[in-house]
């Protein structure tokens, strides 16, 4: 998310695959540095495009840039294409390049600086398409400062950005049936459960969850379909979910982001826009806006917390901000469900 820009040209190329969450290829890499209130410039909105769609199709990348970044303070827009070019004599589609950096000036992007990159191999040549002098060598992306970061918060750099995508795989639709079929009867009692005030019950499914992410900080997650179902029917529930917004601990919010993507993944129809709202506002709270931004691609029926994440991921609101929010309604309803008794 954003944040102070302190990286050289050099740093920045490095600090790409932590930032995306993941090696790209054969793209254009765009990356917004912003102003802050002082003057100085911090790391805004970051967006991949395939090459090939760049190039075949400029006006389309120009008008979702112009429409991302309209009322974004954008002080300089950095640009990495990403292509191995090694059997050529000249930077990769320089003309054609050139013809996109000329629409983004036309829009009001007149800050622009275009690199090549012909991969994240260690030591690689990187080179301006304006500057011939401005060149140089990459750091090893793996000791990079936004790697270590992100390492740091739980999240992982995947080799590719198709390895990347595979976690947002749905299962096959079988299984997601069968699941349903399961789930359904349970979250019907939930439901019951939730009308009737009845605390006993919805603590234990409570527990339950809980041992869930216990099981997860160890890199476990249920394959049981009955389990499935069982966790998927308790977090149909709006006190259960609004609990597991946060975690305690920076282990246990990354082992509860990968059960609630994993329960999504397995969610059928009725208990998936729930999971993904769940899935992308875990992801946002731990600065993982990459992949909130690809759960909400494969959400078509989004809830209101999903449109409210989008909103904020969108804006560039750093999670910081509001994680103290979240994590107090969180506590508040743990403690209100289970310290309290119903009146009667």
């Amino acid at each position: 998310m954003p944040a102070a820009m302190f990286l050289t040209d050099a740093d920045l190329l490095a600090a790409i695959p932590a930032t995306l969450g993941y090696v790209p290829d054969d793209s254009l890499v765009l990356v917004a540095a912003t102003a802050r209130g002082d003057g100085t410039a911090r790391m805004g909105p970051i967006t991949r495009f395939d090459l090939d769609t760049v190039v075949r199709h400029p006006r389309y990348v120009v008008a979702y840039l112009q429409q991302a970044l309209s009322e974004k303070p954008v002080m300089r827009l950095i640009g990495v294409v990403v292509h191995d070019n090694t059997d050529t004599g000249d930077l990769p589609y320089r003309t054609e390049l050139a013809t996109f950096t000329q629409s983004l000036h036309d829009c009001g992007f007149t800050n622009i600086e275009l690199f090549h990159l012909p991969g994240f191999t260690p030591g690689v040549t990187w080179s301006c398409y304006d500057v011939k002098s401005h060149t140089g060598t990459l750091t090893d992306p793996a000791t990079s400062p936004m790697t270590t970061h992100v390492i740091a918060l739980g999240n992982r750099v995947y080799r590719s950005r198709k390895e990347f995508l595979q976690q947002f795989l749905p299962a096959l639709a079988d299984t997601r049936g069968r699941i349903g079929a399961l789930a359904d009867p349970i979250a019907d009692e939930v439901e019951r459960e939730e009308l009737a005030d009845d605390r006993p019950h919805l603590r234990r499914r409570l527990d339950r969850l809980d041992d869930a992410v216990t099981a997860a900080t160890g890199g476990h997650v249920p394959t049981n379909e009955h389990v499935i179902a069982d966790l998927l029917a308790a977090l149909s529930n709006l006190r259960l979910r609004g609990i597991h917004l946060t975690q305690a601990t920076a282990e246990r919010a990354a082992a509860a982001h990968a059960l609630w993507l994993h329960l999504w993944r397995h969610a059928p129809e009725r208990y998936a826009p729930d999971m993904a709202a769940l899935a992308a506002t875990t992801a946002y709270l731990r600065h993982d806006g990459i992949s909130a931004a690809a759960i909400f691609a494969k959400d078509p029926r989004p809830t209101q917390l999903s449109q409210l994440i989008r909103a904020m991921h969108r804006n560039g609101i750093d999670p910081a901000t509001v994680d103290p929010d979240f994590f107090k309604i969180s506590q508040e309803l743990r403690t209100e469900l289970t310290t309290s008794t119903p009146d009667v």
